[in-house]
């Protein structure tokens, strides 16, 4: 197949058609700043600029765009360039922007790839690649069996030919905002903390840094970071107290408690120097308020008599009387009313010495272990109605079970004339903080006459399962175990929560440790409404309360109608039959996202409000080793350019294939030869 340049053949014979394919890489990464002009400015500028040469060149140009956020989905799709369609080409060119979610580059260039595979070879086609090459981009995933280089690889023995247009620079400095923690269900009207974490992706330090969290209309809150080393992270916590919008409401528990908003803003003493990617230096939290941290305690051990019952210190603990809130609203069942309790409305159950979970025990652990597992906290006290083998069979189950803990037997002294008192194996623990410190009175005051001796499987100690703290009795039983069970928790104590064992009901400590122990095993539940950009917003929808059809709003006048379908199994932490979920497909733009749930009984609507951050990894701006990668495409007809070169590459490829005249040129040749073979034979 012979070529010659268009220019040569220019009114002699038809001009070649050429595709030109272009993929733009449109993610958060391409908003860096590079001097005065963002990478994404410079890619867009030097794709108008290619489609303006390639408007000007005399061969048939078609243009193909497709965006690394939706490959599937053309911005064009062989769309004519030349002198009448240039104009308006240009102006949609000039309204891209870019998303702020991260790509998947090597989806993105399979799919290049599968459309060069299946066409006819018609037409010229030429791919160029316009991206930062930002290494995280370049990396292959686990889930991938090729990463982007050698697909692109592939594409170049498959195209005319292959550029990629390198629109970055080798400038790395970026801090970001990586996430916005609270420590568990935030409470109307009780102080929460919100714990902000910040990382320095560059490699040069960065100093004199402020954070700002701005919550509804009250005053901001500020927090100075003085200086931040290459790579390192640091959390700044906030003390934030979400009271009533209105002081004359009524009780919260009669009422819908509005969410609020919560923002996180980055800011350095040379910004736009060591920070270099503003989009993710703001985030976006969405406050869900309750009146109090829903929490379910199952009495195995129910009494009428004062002080008897097993949940007797455990509910005054939780719920105290005065003036000032504890922020949790406890409900107490015995083990028979658990079978039918829908599980979905409670965030941290307590299991008060429960030896059987109803006549269908089997059942109700396969739906605590579903709750747990989408994130329930789930805390285990065992007292003497537990049976060890039960317990084994059920609760443990060699490891697998809920309980970190294999209880083994009772222990300790019945006559209470001997005691073993705490250690705390972890002084940081949340729930143990207050236990920290040397000669601490706690220790010494809380004394354990009997417990269960129990062990923990020596593959998972330490990794699965962690011992915060131990007894000081001769073999250091394990005293409080945790573990993670799916996105939720458990932690399981050697000791009842009642007063038949220890005096620790009537330490002052107790009431402390019962309240934060609520809030740490809420924690998992605390970043409920939090979504990354590019994940889908859903949301349960219980039909018998409120109407399917569910209005969103989201950010740059987002309007959209949700419409709540029956839910798959699994899909929902709850098995109710009225509880459907609506869903929206993405959440295309970091900010917040508003639900409103109209009520079947014509009282208003509910709001329910998502946010949706950046991926906090798409801050690392580190580049691609340019030589290594330019040394893997070696002969593969692939060349990596700077964007500068980007606009003189509408003449590459700019050839006419002569193949077809030439061949007709041979059949002449050979029929004249033919005939003057004839002629001079025929003389003869």
């Amino acid at each position: 197949r012979l070529f010659v340049p268009t220019s040569v053949t220019a009114g002699l014979v038809d001009a070649a058609q050429f595709e030109r394919i272009v993929v733009l890489d449109d993610s958060l990464s391409m908003q860096s700043r590079l001097g005065n002009e963002s990478a994404w400015e410079v890619a867009r500028q030097r794709l108008v600029d290619l489609a303006g040469s390639l408007a000007q060149d005399q061969a048939d140009n078609n243009l193909t765009l497709i965006l690394t956020s939706a490959p599937t989905t053309r911005k064009f799709n062989l769309e004519h360039i030349d002198a009448d369609s240039i104009d308006e080409i240009t102006a949609e060119l000039a309204e891209l922007e870019p998303t702020d979610a991260g790509t998947d580059l090597a989806a993105a260039l399979v799919e290049v790839e599968d459309y060069l595979a299946s066409q006819p070879a018609n037409m010229n086609r030429v791919v160029y690649l316009l991206t930062d090459l930002r290494e995280r981009d370049w990396r292959s995933l686990e889930e991938q069996p090729e990463g982007p280089v050698q697909v692109l690889g592939r594409i170049g023995k498959l195209a005319q030919a292959t550029f990629v247009i390198d629109a970055g620079n080798d400038e790395d400095r970026n801090l970001a905002i990586t996430e916005i923690r609270p420590e568990g269900t935030l409470v109307e009207g009780v102080t929460s903390r919100l714990d902000v974490g910040v990382t320095n992706f560059g490699s040069t330090a960065a100093t004199d840094l402020k954070v700002k969290l701005s919550a509804g209309e009250a005053l901001p809150l500020e927090a100075a970071i003085d200086r931040l080393a290459p790579g390192e992270s640091t959390t700044v916590r906030f003390n934030v107290t979400f009271s009533a919008e209105d002081e004359d409401a009524e009780p919260a528990e009669a009422r819908a408690i509005a969410p609020r908003r919560v923002r996180v803003e980055l800011a350095t003493g040379q910004q736009g120097t060591d920070d270099r990617l503003l989009a993710d230096s703001v985030a976006y939290f969405p406050v869900r308020l309750v009146p109090g941290i829903p929490t379910l305690i199952v009495d195995g051990d129910p009494s009428s008599e004062f002080g008897r019952s097993e949940s007797f210190y455990l509910r005054r603990a939780l719920a105290p009387g005065g003036p000032v809130p504890s922020g949790v609203s406890a409900t107490i069942v015995t083990e028979s009313e658990f079978e039918s309790l829908d599980l979905a409305k409670y965030q941290v159950i307590f299991l008060c010495n429960v030896f059987r979970l109803g006549d269908k025990t089997a059942e109700s652990l396969a739906r605590l272990e579903a709750w747990v597992e989408a994130g329930g906290g789930l805390v285990i006290f065992p007292g003497d109605l537990i049976d060890e083998q039960f317990f084994a069979d059920y609760y443990y189950r060699d490891g697998a079970g809920l309980s970190p803990l294999k209880l083994e037997a009772i222990k300790g002294d019945e006559t209470e004339e001997t005691w073993a008192n705490w250690r705390v194996e972890n002084a940081n623990h949340e729930v143990l903080k207050i236990f920290a410190g040397q000669n601490n009175p706690f220790l010494d005051n809380v004394k354990a006459f009997r417990w269960w001796g129990s062990s923990v499987k020596a593959s998972q100690l330490g990794k699965e399962v962690a011992v915060a703290a131990r007894l000081t009795d001769i073999e250091d039983s394990p005293l409080l175990a945790e573990k993670n069970f799916g996105r939720g928790k458990v932690l399981t104590l050697a000791l009842p929560a009642d007063a038949d064992w220890t005096n620790w009901t009537s330490d002052p400590s107790y009431l402390i440790v019962m309240q934060e122990l609520v809030k740490y095993m809420s924690s998992a539940r605390g970043d409920e409404g939090l979504v990354l950009v590019g994940e889908p917003i859903r949301q349960p929808v219980d039909i018998a309360l409120y109407e399917t059809d569910v209005s969103l709003t989201g950010p740059k006048e987002l309007k959209a109608n949700l419409q709540a379908t029956s839910a798959e199994p699994g899909e929902l932490a709850t098995n109710s039959e009225t509880v459907w979920l609506a869903s929206h497909k993405a959440a295309g733009l970091q900010g917040f996202y508003e639900l409103k749930l109209a009520r079947r009984d014509g009282t208003g609507d509910e709001r329910v409000l998502f946010a949706a951050n950046v991926d906090p990894t798409e801050g690392n701006l580190k580049r691609v080793d340019r030589a290594a990668m330019e040394k893997d495409l070696a002969g593969k007809n692939v060349q990596i350019l700077d964007a500068a070169a980007a606009q003189s590459l509408a003449d590459v490829a700019s050839q006419t294939e002569l193949w077809w005249y030439l061949l007709w040129a041979l059949v002449a040749v050979l029929c004249g030869e033919q005939v003057l073979g004839w002629f001079f034979g025929w003389g003869r």
